[in-house]
């Protein structure tokens, strides 16, 4: 045993900085954190519900959402099995995610890459041809639903979910 409480000799704790940032959670769409943590039981029926598979139990046994490759249909099939009332299906949007590009990207180092654009149904991802030579991919934020159809699909692992909410307004 380690004289470290904090010591793990697991390969994955080894690969695991401590100064890296805490991961954010995502929590199932027409939740928020407030909500899973003051009502979810932790019953796993959104999570079984859920025919993506996208819901997984975080450490709590509370649900968040891991794509891992697929995306979230909204089908609300997850909130209509929760009977916790944890889900609020009179939000405007299911969630303030939006899909964001990161530094990285192909396309902007000249190597021609629109996989992402390809995949998203809501053909959110567009090429901005003013960039030469190749052009710049652009997310159109009032076409992006979130759902995350893209994240998998990138070479470079660039895109990104984000809250909305939280980005500062453009002047």
């Amino acid at each position: 045993m380690s004289a470290d409480p904090k010591f793990s000799a697991s390969r994955r704790s080894f690969l695991r900085l401590r100064s890296q940032p805490k991961v954010e959670v995502v929590r199932p769409p027409w939740t928020d954190e407030a909500s899973v943590m003051a009502d979810c039981t932790s019953c796993n029926a959104c999570i079984d519900a859920c025919p993506e598979a996208i819901l997984k139990p975080d450490a709590d046994g509370r649900p968040m959402v891991a794509f891992d490759g697929r995306e979230c249909t909204f089908c609300q099939k997850c909130a209509a099995s929760c009977e916790a009332h944890v889900f609020d299906l009179t939000r405007e949007e299911p969630w303030p995610l939006k899909a964001e590009i990161q530094q990285g990207c192909l396309q902007d180092q000249g190597i021609s890459c629109q996989l992402c654009r390809d995949s998203c149904p809501q053909s959110a991802i567009r090429v901005d041809l003013t960039k030469r030579p190749f052009g710049r991919l652009k997310i159109d934020t009032d076409l992006c639903n979130g759902c995350g159809a893209c994240l998998s699909t990138c070479p470079q692992n660039v895109l990104a979910l984000k809250d909305a909410r939280l980005e500062p307004e453009a002047a």
